[in-house]
């Protein structure tokens, strides 16, 4: 019987080859979005899971409170790690992680940056790194040692075993290749291409080694033992740095799961708010609405057709067939159909995967081995088809034999209604995308129209390295001179990822408590304020010529705010340990987040803190031409190290790159559902064209034109999308709503959005069904009414 029922459904197939073609295509397309949608989701539910002790890894995070609120960090005390390993019976192991840098490596005349972290040699035994050569078990032992992933390895040494080779890190300090890891997976929190071990790092630093527990700039992980809970832990472990640091007794400690700093990293007045998991949220959506809007098109398409198979189902009825068989004949034809979409589906996901993965900016790859995945397929084509072809099945199969047969089809409201309102599911969810992709495009034209209080453009950044620090006033003079530039200071950070802050600042007038609150601050030289175009409101610059000015320092108009000072210029702040004098004030200026609301800013000289140079392009000089005479001065000075630079609008757009890939791909999903719907929708009027053939043709003999006919069959749906519209603006306005109150700084909701998106809906829903309607009224009604 199984054998029967597939070969009459392909025989239908084949003798429907149009219809066919158009169910599967939709199926194929909305099952290819769905799959590309479903491994995006699955690669990042998967982040840092591969790890065999994953279930007990922990990051250690602190809470502080500031101005009212509580702070989130995942920066801790160098001395905290002893202390947890030492004190504290459920912890098995612990391993510090200093933030990642680029660090120059060179071998022979080889020479590259990579971007490197110095460990404890426990995080080897902590997390999972596969060894290519050497053993990971004693690679951190030795304090002049190095790790390096395959792809550094081979990006200096080439295919060889570079094991026990000696290369010149930072430019000068000798350490031996004591292994190489494969490349950490695309699935990993972990990013960097090198390794050495704290010890190094320290060895680089010495004054380091005696810091205390008021410098929080390191990570902490933990390894639990079996059986140890993270509540048991964090109960313990909450107020341990006020019993070693008495002044920061109000932060607490706590320990968070690592595998769910991915998903769940992002912190709100201390409590978890979620994170990248809202993205993967809104992909399964996705992919689940666009393989629903497909199977609805499926059903809308397939039931049009319905009048084709009335006479077919009412021979079999009459010859004995039960309403089961016909419901599993129909069926099997949806799953035949839906098992040839697969086919399709699969061609199609292998040919556009790398441009999904090029547009959502991941390194992507379909795990062919992974037979979850295929067997997650197999489930997706069955439920399709299944889903796909239930309304169909079960609308066929309820003809009446005796009124079919007599060509009384079936019709009335009955029939009409369900359809009607797929069709209005499928243009919520339609129009849902087109309003929801608005308000994307206009918070990313909104915060690159966002003023930053500073002429980003024309500006380009690169790290301070090697000769350098000591010849950077004579790069900055024959820069100058050759006319690349019009001037250059060296800072701590790029202007667009500043993160430094310090605590115990005092100010005339201070309450008491406020010396904890934690304000930011950017380490500048000579020049700075100039070359970043900053508007000084109040005081001057930082000069040269006035050696006291290094001592000096600058705020910004929220830092003036913050310490409530009526007149800044003169007045005295205790700022990095030591007395300094206010000799400027600048407007706010954006760095860091371009969402977020500007904060207090303390600028000044940080001798110790500085690792990059901004650079201001000479206007009069064509880019590449600047670019190339920067190079070779460069070269001049910094013989060693790479001309390495970026363009900070660049940098600032990156910003809110996620962002963009989230409208690009909203665009898409609202192409696609569109096309989809339409499908849907010419698939209802070709089905109230049939079932009111009749009336048509009455109209006509009474008198009524092809344009009356025409409105008359296109008014009803334009009510549906108006219907959708109003269903798909209600969750529209509240899912925009949210997303964008995530923002302080967003844009606002406009109304002309919405009325935009109801016009291009009536027109889209226009062009969808005209042609179908003005076909049925220009049907000779003499055809239709001879049967009467």
């Amino acid at each position: 019987m199984l054998k029967n029922y597939i070969k009459t459904a392909w025989r239908n197939i084949v003798h429907n080859k149009t219809a066919a073609l158009i169910n599967i295509g939709g199926l194929a397309l909305g099952m290819a979005v769905s799959f590309m949608l479903l491994l995006y989701v699955y690669n990042e539910w998967s982040f840092d899971k591969y790890h065999p002790k994953s279930d007990r890894l922990y990051q250690v995070f602190k809470n502080q409170p500031f101005s009212g609120e509580i702070r989130t960090k995942a920066f801790t005390p160098q001395k905290l790690a002893a202390v947890l390993k030492k004190d504290f019976p459920e912890v098995e192991n612990v391993a510090r992680i200093n933030e990642a840098r680029d660090f120059l490596v060179a071998y022979k005349n080889k020479a590259i940056k990579l971007n490197t972290v110095a460990v404890d040699p426990s995080l080897l035994q902590m997390f999972s790194f596969d060894v290519i050569y050497g053993s990971d078990a004693t690679a951190l032992n030795d304090p002049s040692s190095i790790i390096l992933t395959q792809s550094s390895a081979t990006a200096i040494f080439g295919k060889q075993n570079p094991v026990g080779q000696v290369v010149k890190f930072a430019n000068q300090f000798p350490l031996k290749v004591n292994a190489v890891i494969a490349d950490n997976p695309q699935n990993s929190s972990f990013t960097f291409k090198a390794v050495i071990p704290w010890a190094a790092f320290i060895a680089q630093a010495p004054w380091l080694k005696d810091e205390n527990w008021d410098n929080y700039s390191y990570f902490t992980y933990v390894l639990l033992k079996k059986g140890a809970t993270a509540a048991t832990v964090n109960g313990k472990i909450a107020n341990l740095i006020g019993k070693h640091y008495a002044p920061d007794k109000n932060i607490k400690l706590f320990i968070y799961p690592f595998t769910r700093l991915h998903l769940y990293g992002d912190f709100e007045n201390g409590i978890n708010v979620g994170g990248s998991i809202q993205y993967v949220r809104l992909f399964l959506f996705l992919a689940i609405g666009i393989l629903f809007i497909a199977c609805v098109n499926f059903m809308n398409l397939s039931t049009a057709q319905s009048q084709k198979r009335a006479r077919e189902v009412g021979v079999r009825k009459a010859i004995g067939a039960g309403r089961a068989g016909l419901i599993a004949q129909f069926l099997g034809e949806s799953l035949l159909m839906a098992v040839c979409a697969l086919l399709v589906a699969t061609i199609l996901t292998i040919i556009f995967f790398p441009v999904f993965a090029s547009l959502v900016g991941v390194d992507l790859h379909i795990p062919y081995t992974n037979y979850w995945v295929w067997f997650a397929a197999v489930a997706i084509t069955i439920i399709t088809g299944l889903l796909a072809g239930s309304y169909p099945a079960l609308f066929l199969s309820s003809f009446n034999p005796v009124k079919v047969l007599k060509g009384q089809f079936a019709g009335g409201k009955k029939t009409v209604l369900p359809r009607q309102a797929l069709v209005v599911i499928q243009f919520t969810f339609a129009i849902c995308l087109i309003i929801s992709s608005a308000f994307i495009y206009r918070q990313i034209r909104f915060i690159a129209d966002r003023p930053v209080g500073y002429n980003k453009n024309g500006l380009i950044e690169m790290p301070i390295d090697g000769a350098m620090f000591n010849s950077f006033e004579s790069f900055r003079r024959d820069a100058i001179e050759a006319g690349a530039i019009t001037n250059a200071a060296v800072i701590s950070e790029p202007i667009t990822n500043v993160t430094g802050a310090s605590w115990n600042n005092t100010w005339p007038g201070q309450l008491p408590g406020e010396e904890k609150t934690p304000i930011d601050c950017f380490g500048v030289t000579y020049h700075f304020i100039d070359t970043y175009q900053l508007k000084i409101t109040e005081g001057r610059d930082f000069y040269k010529s006035r050696p006291s000015d290094s001592t000096a320092v600058v705020l910004n108009r929220a830092a003036v705010k913050l310490m409530r000072l009526i007149e800044p210029i003169g007045k005295t702040i205790n700022w990095m340990g030591a007395n300094r004098q206010v000799i400027g004030v600048v407007d706010d200026f954006v760095w860091g987040s371009p969402y977020a609301p500007v904060k207090p800013t303390i600028i000044g000289f940080m001798k110790d803190w500085v690792g990059n140079i901004g650079l201001r392009l000479n206007p009069k000089a064509s880019v590449a031409t600047s670019l190339s005479s920067l190079q070779s001065i460069y070269k001049k000075y910094n013989p060693e190290y790479p001309f390495d630079y970026r363009f900070t609008d660049e940098s600032f757009s990156h910003k809110f790159h996620k962002e963009k890939i989230l409208g690009t791909m909203a665009v898409i999903f609202t192409c696609l559902a569109i096309v989809i719907s339409c499908l849907g929708l010419i698939g209802l009027a070709t089905f109230s064209a049939e079932q009111r053939r009749k009336e048509i043709s009455i109209r006509k003999v009474l008198g009524a034109t092809i344009s009356n006919i025409w409105i008359k069959l296109s008014f009803e749906f334009i009510l549906l999308v108006f219907i959708a519209f109003v269903i798909g603006s209600a969750i529209s306005w509240y899912g925009v709503n949210k997303w964008l109150s995530q923002y302080a700084y967003h844009t606002s909701l406009n109304v002309w959005v919405f009325i935009l998106t109801l016009a291009t809906s009536l027109l889209i829903c226009m062009f969808a069904v005209s042609c179908q309607a003005i076909k049925a009224a220009m049907v000779n009604p003499v055809k239709n009414l001879r049967a009467e």
